[in-house]
């Protein structure tokens, strides 16, 4: 070979090994060659600055800072098939934030002349994140397909409610008006609402659960609304709980509903306390601006924090989940974290959680701070039963929810025509428009829905007010409603004298 020859292999060797080294250096992820003992010869750059003795180990106790061999692993399939292996490996490497590193993993055969294996290339790149947004992902979309469950069982039991509350509400009204002065029939009757009551609040804890209710948000500083509910758990845990308070009352405000945000302190306190039922400890609430989240927007955080039981690490992604609970059956319904959950969604806010077994947890909510001042709505004085006269079309498809409406309503002075099928309402409607005062419809029917009942009646008679009612208000938009003609719309079940409230600012 001549020196011209000689020169050029060397350029080209040269060139080879600087590009080379220069798509190693310029990888962002770890590179490792191992020998065929699986011992690291070499590594790049960025290997060695996040494990500076990792020559000489092995890929377990690099990765996974283990002594044993893996049962599954890419480096092994690879020495073993001579073919590229890849897999995705959690390791017991811990960031400066506790979470476990994950790895995305690839390994390639370096071979020799005769085609063996000699060592092994290991690529991992580093997708802890990535990892982590696919987990919240996943968890996101089980929440929705619960929280759309909900609402339709929402729906279902609210017709079930509604003769049981609207009967009884009847029966006792009849019996006033009959100078029947049974103490005791009355008493019963007072204890079937009482029951009727507490399931109809079950109903809105799933409806909240599903983001399905109304909001009756304002703008205020949730510290006072902390130390009532403080007192009241004072007053009703026992002297083995110890309650800390470390509240900043000058940390801004929030726009969210006060009663809400009363259910969410009290469901969290209350789970602290029975996570420490049987031995001394603490439960601590703290109120106070949140750390930079990078997102430009500024934070609340509303933490509660006990020394209880704690909760398995593999229970903390359902914990959220409606009728899940690590409680005893007789001690919970596992209702009350699906609702906080529920909640704090709704108002663009989030949870997290941070447990160990017999040493404690702590749940962080975290509110956005309000940048204006929206209007306050004002809240409605109900008052007493409101009678008046006119004629009501009343549109139903359960039987039982257009007898029992329809007496409510004959009761109170209305003359009352009821269909359970939305088109025989539509032809009875079109052969006298102006006999009709007022159209009160369901939403959810088999044959129409009530914004499409509403739009057709709208047709024949444009001045008609129309209340919907419904059990489940996510399926209706209040621009949706307003387009439909709506003038009002309530959710079932409705008492006596809600009732007559609503259709009294008609027809009073």
């Amino acid at each position: 070979m001549n020196s011209n020859n000689k020169q050029e292999v060397l350029d080209a060797l040269f060139e080879s090994e600087a590009q080379k080294r220069a798509i190693v250096e310029g990888f962002s992820g770890i590179m490792v060659l191992f020998d065929r003992d699986m011992k690291a010869q070499w590594v790049n750059k960025v290997t060695h600055e996040r494990y500076p003795d990792a020559l000489g180990k092995s890929c377990h106790e690099i990765f996974c800072s283990k002594s044993e061999k893996c049962t599954s692993c890419a480096f092994q399939r690879c020495l073993a098939s001579g073919a590229i292996e890849s897999s995705t490996q959690k390791t017991g490497i811990f960031g400066a934030d506790g979470d476990e590193t994950v790895f995305d993993i690839t390994a390639s055969p370096v071979k020799d002349r005769s085609g063996g294996v000699s060592g092994i290339i290991g690529i991992a790149q580093n997708v802890t994140e990535q990892y982590r947004l696919e987990r919240q992902l996943r968890h996101t979309q089980k929440m929705e397909a619960i929280g759309t469950l909900a609402g339709g069982v929402a729906h279902d039991f609210n017709n079930v409610l509604t003769p049981i509350m609207g009967y009884t509400e009847i029966i006792r009204l009849k019996m006033k008006q009959d100078g029947i002065g049974d103490q005791t029939v009355y008493d019963y009757l007072e204890e079937i609402l009482k029951a009727a009551k507490r399931a109809k609040s079950l109903v809105e804890q799933v409806l909240t659960f599903s983001r399905s209710i109304e909001k009756k948000e304002v703008l205020l500083y949730i510290h006072p609304i902390i130390k009532e509910v403080m007192k009241l758990m004072r007053a009703t845990l026992p002297s083995t709980i110890v309650i800390r308070e470390e509240i900043d009352e000058h940390c801004g405000r929030v726009y969210i509903d006060p009663v809400q945000i009363h259910q969410v302190l009290i469901n969290l306190c209350t789970n602290a306390a029975h996570a420490m039922t049987g031995r001394h400890g603490t439960l601590t609430v703290k109120l106070g601006p949140a750390p930079p989240t990078g997102d430009g927007r500024d934070w609340l955080e509303l933490s509660v924090a006990d020394t209880g039981a704690g909760i398995e690490e593999t229970m903390i992604e359902r914990i959220f989940e409606p009728y899940f609970t690590t409680k005893e059956k007789t001690s919970g319904t596992g209702m009350g974290l699906a609702m906080v959950h529920g909640i704090i969604s709704r108002q663009g806010g989030f949870i997290k959680v941070e447990s160990e077994v017999d040493k404690g947890s702590i749940f962080r909510v975290y509110l956005p701070l309000a940048r204006k001042e929206p209007g306050i709505e004002q809240v409605v004085s109900l008052g007493d039963l409101r009678s008046g006269s006119g004629t009501i079309l009343l549109v139903d498809d359960e039987e039982q929810v257009v007898q029992v409406t329809g007496e409510i309503l004959q009761s109170l002075g209305y003359t009352v025509v009821g269909k359970t099928s939305p088109k025989e309402a539509i032809e009875l409607f079109a052969r006298d428009p102006g006999k009709f005062d007022l159209l009160l419809t369901d939403l959810t029917m088999a044959e129409l829905t009530g914004l499409e009942l509403s739009a057709e009646v709208k047709k024949y008679r444009p001045d008609i007010p129309i209340v919907l009612i419904t059990g489940y208000s996510d399926q209706v938009s209040k621009d949706a409603a307003i387009a439909a003609g709506i003038a009002e719309y309530c959710m079932k079940p409705i008492s006596m004298r809600e009732l007559s409230n609503i259709v009294g600012k008609f027809l009073g």
